[in-house]
């Protein structure tokens, strides 16, 4: 697009199944806490995606890429040439990748907002960098099953690397050095309940799913 690089965003199968397994996950727990919590509509997540939560978002210090246009058919944005997060860790980039991931959702829970849909795929790297895209699933939230969600959702998406428990304590670290908070042993729960219907190797998915990871847990 004027010789600039560019992604044109629409729905895949793939995607809208990990969506319906987010939705339902948030809906189920939202009414286990006694707090029923609606999915996003369509113009909630139009509105999330455009410049004025990109905005928001770059206050609190988190990065996302240029917004081109923006419709009811596509979303197109900048491209990021270093591809999405989870690639880079399963291709052996540093751990320290997954440590910004958790300063930046950290931070938006500071601000009192929640990604709910936090997989390691919606995060971008250029460089040393992390940018955070797929933005559709935002909320103004200061609940703890979002935040619950959040942390749940990043963790099953990295549940089938092999290097698992090394990226598990680098995002750990990240969130508590914005937080000052560990994980809540409902993320954990979240994060076997949804790592599954993520994973691409259900044989190291489940090896990871024994791991204790009590040291990262509230008492």
């Amino acid at each position: 697009m004027n010789g600039q690089k560019v992604v044109v965003k629409r729905n895949k199968p793939t995607k809208e199944f990990h969506e319906f397994l987010l939705i339902y996950m948030y809906s189920l727990i939202s009414m286990l806490l006694a707090k029923p919590s609606a999915p996003p509509t369509f113009w909630e997540i139009m509105r999330n995606e455009g410049r004025d939560m990109r905005k928001n978002l770059e206050k609190i210090g988190v990065s996302t890429p240029e917004l081109i246009s923006i419709s009811e058919v596509d979303l197109v944005e900048e491209y990021i040439e270093g591809g999405d997060l989870y690639m880079a860790l399963a291709s052996g980039q540093p751990a320290g990748l997954a440590f910004t991931a958790g300063c930046i959702t950290g931070r938006m829970h500071r601000a009192g907002y929640a990604f709910v849909d936090n997989k390691a795929q919606n995060y971008l790297v250029r460089g040393d960098c992390v940018i955070r895209t797929d933005l559709g699933f935002i909320q103004k939230s200061s609940s703890h099953y979002a935040r619950y969600m959040d942390i749940g959702s990043f963790l099953a998406s990295i549940m089938d690397l092999g290097r698992y428990r090394e990226v598990e304590k680098a995002f750990h670290d990240g969130y508590m050095s914005e937080t000052g908070r560990k994980f809540s042993y409902l993320s954990i729960i979240i994060r076997n309940l949804l790592s599954l219907g993520f994973s691409s190797d259900t044989k190291i998915t489940l090896t990871n799913m024994v791991l204790d990871s009590t040291m990262l847990i509230d008492a």
